[in-house]
């Protein structure tokens, strides 16, 4: 079940074309992942909508797809946003057992990276993954990724969201460090062809989860620039984590080896930062 909303004015004649609600739920036909697609003009945040249907209704497959975030946001609450079709923000509803052991529950934000690494080498693209789940190309950020988790109607869920930089222009990156997909491909980018690329590589992924860790640690240790990097792990309260990464462990925790030989195992939730030290 597709559902699209009037598109956003296009500035002109080469303003980005608007997703296709239908055309990529024909392509999503045999997803075990989606079972309805919603496309809409602009919207606040497509998390925040999939965590208020859950509420209410049976909201796991459902995939929330806006040309325009007003409120889009990644972890910490810290915003992420792009002029309207300039970006790909999209989220899906992903119901989760309620036998998942803890080790678990860490790989969801690592995988849903890996996953939107596996589509974009599609197009060409090498990307790398900073811990926990930022798509790196050329060390520039591309891609944000925020999961989270609510008591739906029926059983937990997991909202995956994610925004990914397709069309933004050097004058609209947030901040230097950032990066557009478009600029390392020779196309523009079609954005209802790489929604379904990511939620093909979603569901692949997570055929893995929760049983098959192994696999999910090994793939992306292959993509992880983080590893052997000397970084600084900047914690609530002012404390700070100085060190070498040596590994990512099952659980998806960072483990940092410090000056003095101390390893430090840090998971996602614990981290306010975690930049390189040149």
């Amino acid at each position: 079940m597709t559902d699209s909303s009037s598109p956003v004015s296009a500035a002109g004649p080469t303003a980005p074309a608007p997703v296709d609600a239908e055309a990529l739920g024909r392509a999503l036909a045999g997803n075990p992942l989606v079972r309805s697609v919603s496309v809409v003009e602009s919207t606040g945040s497509t998390n925040a909508d999939l965590l208020s249907a859950a509420a209410t209704g049976d909201v796991a497959g459902s995939v929330r797809i806006a040309e325009f975030q007003s409120s889009g946001r990644g972890r910490h609450e810290r915003s992420w946003g792009a002029p309207p079709r300039t970006q790909l923000a999209m989220s899906v509803a992903v119901a989760v057992g309620a036998d998942v052991p803890p080790q678990a529950w860490g790989w969801l934000p690592l995988l849903a990276g890996l996953a939107v690494t596996d589509a974009v080498a599609g197009l060409g693209v090498q990307a790398g993954l900073k811990w926990p789940n930022d798509v790196l190309i050329d060390g520039h950020k591309a891609v944000g990724i925020l999961v989270e988790l609510t008591s739906g109607r029926d059983g937990m869920v997991a909202v995956i969201g994610m925004g990914v930089n397709t069309g933004l222009e050097p004058e609209d990156l947030p901040v230097p460090t950032a990066t557009s997909l478009h600029r390392h491909t020779d196309e523009p980018v079609d954005r209802t062809v790489l929604a379904a690329a990511i939620l093909d590589a979603l569901a692949a992924r997570l055929g893995h989860w929760p049983d098959d860790l192994d696999t999910l640690a090994a793939d992306y240790r292959a993509r992880s620039v983080t590893i052997d990097r000397r970084v600084r792990v900047e914690l609530p309260g002012e404390r700070e984590i100085v060190g070498t990464v040596t590994d990512i462990d099952p659980s998806g925790r960072v483990v940092v080896t410090d000056d003095e030989g101390a390893e430090h195992q840090v998971t996602a939730g614990d981290v306010t930062h975690l930049r390189p030290v040149d």
